[in-house]
């Protein structure tokens, strides 16, 4: 039986998750790091492996310049807690939308985070990542939805309504 305390655990590694996805679509760099403890390594992202404060300075600007728009989400989150680490592997469906005077793109990449989580100073947070592709595709954007005109589109930055908090 999970007790009271595992489950504060639990809900904070899940928070941790949740700050990763609205840092890298709000491009908060605050957000993104705080997921992870101080030189945490991401795997996967890139040719070598590369510490947290690394991978924020290159992808946040790439993902800006590239993309009008990304949405992360995470799902199907197993927590193996073994005394001050856990594993953790969560399923992302990431969305990015590529607009550009050629064409307009959506590109959709589902995969896993395969996570270590550590907790240091009485908090979780991720240690090491491993990212996994299960698959990818590429549509093109050929109309917006009806009614899409009169609504009001998310910010990527610290005017979106969330901060207003």
């Amino acid at each position: 039986m999970i007790d009271s305390q595992e489950l504060s655990h639990r809900a904070e590694i899940v928070d941790a998750l949740l700050s990763y996805t609205r840092g890298i679509d709000r491009l908060d760099k605050e957000s993104v790091i705080s997921a992870f403890h101080p030189g945490a390594i991401l795997n996967n992202y890139g040719p070598e492996p590369m510490p947290i404060e690394d991978f924020v300075e290159y992808a946040l600007p790439s993902l800006k310049q590239r993309y009008s728009a990304t949405q992360h989400r995470v799902s199907n989150i197993r927590i193996e807690i073994k005394e001050d680490r856990a594993l953790v592997e969560s399923y992302v469906l990431a969305y990015h939308v590529k607009l550009s005077e050629n064409s307009n793109q959506l590109h959709t990449f589902n995969g896993r985070y395969i996570d270590t989580f550590a907790l240091r100073d009485a908090h979780w947070k991720i240690s090491e990542r491993f990212l996994r592709n299960d698959w990818s595709k590429v549509d093109d954007i050929t109309e917006e939805m009806a009614g899409s005109s009169v609504w009001v589109k998310s910010r990527r930055d610290a005017d979106d309504p969330i901060y207003d908090f």
